[in-house]
């Protein structure tokens, strides 16, 4: 299919890519601790890009049967296309990576039903009032990429990812949500998934009241990717092209603290975003954003690049219904040397974070958030103690990881993002006690 599209376009004296994506998805889910449904759904299609008279245009489509209308609507688009400023890249060997693993693939549905059931029943054992949902969700998918430079790709990949999330009514709506990526063939840690759950909610079950001011916050690795988004929305190639990102002219400079060392990572194996190329088939790399505090550039795909004068870094991301643009794969933030016990034991009075509700970003590109904390605790004398309600935490991301205390030394698996705890010394925080 890609080869008939491919030369068609080409056939129209133009330069043209082909991005091919076929699908298939399998949900399982439980609500309220019961089996809801099973779902298998298969997605596929075709996005043509071309670039013919020096301007780009695309169309996409699902229907195999319509491949001249395909063709004919990229090229009718690039009369009112943007000017093109790059070229496609030709063959090159791309990096190793595990992006399947052949256990997932042959799952059974049934088996990834009764895991679902054993966790429920797990936490119904230990936690009887809790309400818990649990979703198991596997795709595998193969992503092919061919253009008139003479590259050819293709490659396959397996996810599959396990959330929880229970609901405790004490004194108000209490969420505790877990996760875990089986994406590598293991079957779920059960016993230690509701072990986890039940300390969360046996620490729900008091209640901890902290008056607005300034603390010590210590975020786990769950509330960590809520930080990180602003930082990841400034370092887009897209927003340099624009003149809108703050870290414009930054590039080399230190901007936050020294213990902080955050890398994209497309070639992490089994990573929920891993892949051997990006959307465009340039070979995917570990790209480091900060170095110990230090800024070291920009995400761009090709067209990016272009426009600002750099080299694509392999970060195009994409369906095929829509145009390339750079984004993020697999974010790390290195792990530092920090013990959580240590770092709670060292806090006399200050707020632990599990959870925030939704993003909870303002100005994103100005790197300003305000975060609904839907799941956290107070930690007194060293000692975590009752749930803490109606709480925010405001401030500018920028800013607040320019002095950081403490980076934990154990990363947690959240699929896309790979985290410790991180420990800021005084954080402003807004409560209704």
């Amino acid at each position: 299919m890609e080869d008939q599209i491919l030369s068609l376009a080409e056939a129209r004296g133009a330069q043209a890519e082909v991005f091919g994506s076929e699908e298939t998805r399998t949900v399982v889910e439980f609500r309220a601790n019961e089996f809801h449904s099973q779902e298998s759904r298969l997605t596929h299609g075709h996005g043509l890009r071309v670039v013919k008279g020096g301007r780009v245009g695309f169309s996409s489509s699902s229907n195999p049967d319509k491949v001249g209308e395909l063709v004919d609507a990229a090229f009718e688009t690039a009369e009112f296309g943007k000017q093109c400023c790059f070229e496609f890249p030709g063959p090159e060997p791309s990096p190793a990576v595990k992006t399947f693993e052949n256990r997932v693939i042959v799952l059974p549905a049934l088996k990834m039903i009764e895991w679902g059931r054993e966790l429920v029943d797990a936490v119904r054992a230990r936690v009887p009032g809790l309400k818990l949902d649990v979703t198991l969700d596997r795709t595998y998918g193969e992503t092919v990429v061919a253009n008139s430079a003479g590259l050819n790709k293709r490659f396959a990949r397996a996810n599959l990812q396990l959330s929880a999330t229970g609901l405790l009514v004490n004194d108000g709506l209490v969420w505790i949500s877990e996760f875990e990526n089986l994406s590598s063939g293991s079957p779920p840690s059960i016993g230690a998934l509701a072990d986890r759950i039940e300390e969360r909610a046996i620490l729900a079950r008091s209640r901890a009241r902290l008056a607005t001011g300034t603390y010590p916050v210590v975020f786990m690795p769950t509330a960590v990717p809520d930080l990180l988004y602003p930082l990841l929305v400034g370092v887009g190639g897209k927003q340099l092209e624009k003149g809108v990102s703050p870290l414009i002219d930054k590039v080399g400079r230190k901007l936050v603290d020294e213990k902080i060392t955050i890398a994209d990572n497309g070639l992490r194996d089994f990573g929920t975003a891993s892949a051997p190329f990006d959307a465009e088939g340039v070979p995917r790399r570990r790209i480091e954003l900060f170095d110990r505090g230090v800024f070291n550039g920009f995400l761009f795909d090709l067209a990016t690049a272009g426009a600002c004068g750099a080299e694509s870094t392999g970060s195009a991301v994409r369906d095929y219904t829509a145009q390339p643009q750079p984004g993020k794969s697999n974010i790390q933030l290195l792990p530092g040397a920090a013990r959580l016990n240590e770092t709670l034991a060292g806090i006399r009075h200050g707020l632990l974070v599990h959870e925030c509700i939704g993003g909870g970003q303002s100005n994103v590109l100005a790197g300003d958030v305000a975060l609904n904390v839907s799941s956290g605790h107070l930690i007194e004398n060293g000692k975590v103690t009752g749930r803490v309600k109606d709480t925010m935490i405001a401030g500018n991301v920028y800013e607040m990881f320019a002095n950081v205390a403490a980076v934990g030394d154990t990363v947690r698996d959240l699929g896309s993002y790979h985290v410790p705890f991180v420990m800021f010394p005084r954080l402003k925080v807004a409560t209704r006690d």
